[in-house]
């Protein structure tokens, strides 16, 4: 008789494995977020937070005293991260981000970027996260830098702020030309956020100036994709890490970019070929430059089924058109869902559904010529090159972090068993409810 065992770890769902023996998942079906096709009857081996080795399973032994967990038709791939959350004001309260960050968790993803909220806050999840203090994604975010004017015109800023004068916290600074540049980037550093975001409201001269001191002093530079005035080349060629919004890249063919960002989201789609010659330009100046696409589609979906007037008509199709381009161009394009993650209802994130980062998985597979391999790169290898961390965690590697996904069907054949979660592995260890 097979018995089931809940294992609810961290009080209500994790708990660490034994730190002093190895863990050896075995007979596995692998999917590394490499690119590579999935590879049967694999054996990965885990010792402590990190992966040891990866082999055929049965070519070598295992370690005396490992752990043993039998994978027999099951699959692997590396944790999912989504590289555009929000999660400043998804919770009333404190308390209620715990459940937030477990749910995503257990939901596959283990790690995660947030661009842009109250870095008082993210820095107290971060921490508490990324040491496995509760079950939780790891936590990256940003600090974000605007022209003086969005800080008047943008209530988030203002709740992003609240206790700190307006575009004078370090996480949410007016850049203006006046601005002690170095000082600036300086404080962002200070908040221990890993990149600035360039956000809106900034001319490309100085678009250039912030990057480079951000590039000078180690923090990432992540822009959106158009910052108005300056447009998507400009931050290309400044040299932004990643880029955010594929629709936004429409405005790299207006003559000329609004000086207001508030227009963002209602570029020319129905007259504007998303193959115009500067696009597809664009687009190789970013294939060249290594710049990553934050393509961010689900959100635009959202809106355009829920909030129709506040996206410019036809942004669905051009989106997914401009990304397929992207892509069939060499672009790097990661996996992010503006939002906090999970899909949300009047009364705050729905807790019992799976993350967002799924739904967009299969919008690039369904709509941007991608195959599930290249699905789950975009969400695991190219995301952590996206968040800064490609050399410590995204595939399945010796060395790298282990942060894996199991799964109980094939998500290689069908996207939409990424959604088929057995359980879940963080630095390590084991979260989740499973059949032993």
């Amino acid at each position: 008789m097979k018995h089931l065992v809940l294992c609810v770890l961290l009080g209500s769902f994790g708990a660490a494995a034994n730190a002093a023996a190895p863990l050896a998942l075995t007979h596995a079906t692998v999917i590394d977020g490499s690119g590579a096709a999935a590879m049967a009857d694999r054996t990965v081996v885990i010792r402590g937070e990190r992966i040891e080795s990866v082999f055929a399973s049965g070519s070598r032994p295992l370690p005396q005293d490992a752990r043993v967990e039998d994978l027999r038709g099951r699959y692997l791939i590396p944790g999912l991260i989504d590289a555009h959350v929000h999660l400043t004001g998804a919770e009333s309260g404190m308390a209620g981000y715990r459940p937030l960050l477990q749910a995503l968790l257990r939901g596959g993803v283990t790690s995660v970027r947030d661009m842009a909220g109250d870095d008082r806050l993210l820095g107290y999840l971060a921490l508490r996260a990324n040491t496995d203090a509760f079950a939780s994604p790891d936590i990256v975010y940003a600090a974000l830098m605007s022209g003086p004017s969005f800080f008047a015109e943008d209530p988030r800023a203002q709740a992003a702020s609240v206790g700190m004068p307006l575009g004078l916290a370090p996480w949410m600074q007016a850049i203006s030309g006046t601005t002690d540049i170095a000082l600036a980037v300086a404080a962002a550093r200070g908040t221990g956020a890993t990149g600035v975001k360039l956000y809106a409201n900034l001319p490309a001269a100085l678009l250039r100036q912030v990057a480079a001191e951000a590039h000078r002093q180690g923090l990432r530079v992540w822009t959106h994709a158009t910052v108005f005035p300056a447009r998507p080349s400009d931050a290309v060629a400044a040299g932004a890490d990643t880029i955010s919004h594929s629709p936004y890249l429409v405005w790299e063919a207006a003559s000329p970019v609004p000086a207001d960002y508030r227009v963002r989201a209602h570029g020319d789609f129905r007259h504007v070929a998303p193959d115009a010659a500067p696009i597809i330009a664009l687009l190789k100046a970013m294939k060249a430059r290594g710049t990553i696409l934050d393509a961010t589609l689900v959100v635009f979906r959202r809106e355009a089924q829920h909030h129709p007037n506040q996206v410019g008509a036809g942004i669905m199709p051009w989106g997914y058109a401009v990304t397929r381009l992207a892509h069939r161009e060499g672009v790097l394009i990661d996996a992010g869902s503006d939002s906090a993650g999970l899909p949300s209802d009047a009364t705050g994130p729905e807790l019992r559904a799976l993350p967002l980062v799924h739904e967009e998985m299969a919008l690039l597979v369904k709509h941007c010529g991608f195959s599930p391999i290249a699905a789950i790169e975009a969400a695991t290898r190219i995301g952590a090159m996206a968040i800064g961390h490609g050399g410590d965690r995204g595939t399945i590697t010796a060395g790298k972090l282990a942060d894996l996904v199991v799964l109980t069907a094939d998500p290689s054949r069908n996207i939409g068993n990424t959604r088929r979660i057995a359980f879940v592995i963080k630095h390590g260890r084991i979260y989740g409810v499973r059949d032993r």
